[in-house]
Parts: C-alpha cells; sequence; structure tokens
C-alpha cells in the first residue's frame, strides 16, 4: 500500500501495518535517539497531534527513512527551545526520549539538540516506520543547501509513504 502519509494517518485501515519496528518510541525509552524531527500538526478540532521525523541518522531505527508518532485524545503539547544562530532553519535532533504509560494517559519527553524540549500528554498513541522513496542516504545540510533543495529531500505530510511498521497503544490503562 502507498499512499501519502496523511492519507495514511486518516485510513480507518492503518491498523494493517501492524508490527514490531526495531525500537518502538511508544515502550522504548531513546527509541527516537538521532532522529530529526521535522514538523509537528496539532488539529485542535480532534485533540490529534502528528510529529514527523527523519529516520536517515537514527541509532536505534536504521531500517526506515522517515517516522510518524500521532497521538489522540492530546492533554498537552509544550514546545520550548533556544534560539540556534546558524541559519534560518534548525535540524531538530533527538539525544533523548522517554515514554511513558500510566493511569490512563501516554505521555512522551523528548530533548533536542539544539537545547529544546517537547513534552506531550494523550490518552492513546500510534507509532508508524516506513519509507518515503527517492530520498538520499543522508539528511540535506539546513545550513548549506538552497531551500528547494532541502525540501525537495525531506518527507512531509504529502509524501507517498511506504509503511513498515506500526504499534498502537489505545487508551492507556
Amino acid at each position: 500500500m502507498v499512499v501519502s502519509i496523511e492519507e495514511l494517518l486518516l485510513d480507518s485501515a492503518r491498523r494493517m501495518h501492524a508490527a514490531k519496528p526495531e525500537m518502538d518510541a511508544l515502550t522504548e525509552q531513546d527509541a527516537l535517539q538521532e532522529v530529526q524531527l521535522i514538523d509537528v500538526r496539532l488539529e485542535t478540532l480532534t485533540s490529534t497531534a502528528w510529529l514527523l521525523f527523519d529516520c536517515r541518522q537514527a541509532i536505534q531505527l536504521r531500517i526506515p527513512n522517515t517516522a510518524v508518532l500521532v497521538v489522540k485524545g492530546v492533554r498537552r503539547l509544550v514546545w520550548s527551545g533556544e534560539e540556534w544562530g546558524r541559519g534560518p532553519r534548525t535540524a531538530w535532533n533527538v539525544v533523548g526520549s522517554t515514554p511513558l504509560a500510566r493511569e490512563g494517559i501516554f505521555s512522551l519527553k523528548l530533548a533536542f539538540f539544539p537545547n529544546a524540549r517537547l513534552e506531550l500528554e494523550a490518552l492513546s498513541a500510534e507509532f508508524f516506520v516506513g519509507n518515503v522513496p527517492g530520498l538520499s542516504d543522508a539528511p540535506p545540510d539546513f545550513v548549506e543547501d538552497e531551500e528547494e533543495t532541502i525540501r525537495a529531500d525531506m518527507a512531509s505530510w504529502q509524501s507517498t509513504f511506504e509503511p513498515v511498521a506500526a504499534t498502537f497503544l489505545d487508551r492507556v490503562t
């Protein structure tokens, strides 16, 4: 099944991709180490957040080039970061990820280089790994490359996506 990332996340049959990835960001500490956070989408109407990651430099996730984390029933989403004075774009590399499922809530704390943090709490979570065809082996250089080159070599919500594995954490009890 080849669809866009956005189409996959809206597809009611997306659970057919359930299979354990190399590391599960929903249950294993530091599963997202050295992935780059590309985008965060928050839909307040449905209390849903989508986080899009580039995995080409990941330590734990070596097979896929892209990962997506979806949280539903968002109760908290906090981003804090410092200005990184090396140009208009920043590669936010995960240096630590701590998931926790307890008392009906899934929480995730992400620490980034350069200095930033993302923390969220939600009622359920989904984690997808797979490949966006046509990406190079390494991410583009956010400082030296032109905007057009960067965008052409990064996943987006409209990118074609070939899911490899997915895990689901329904309402945590």
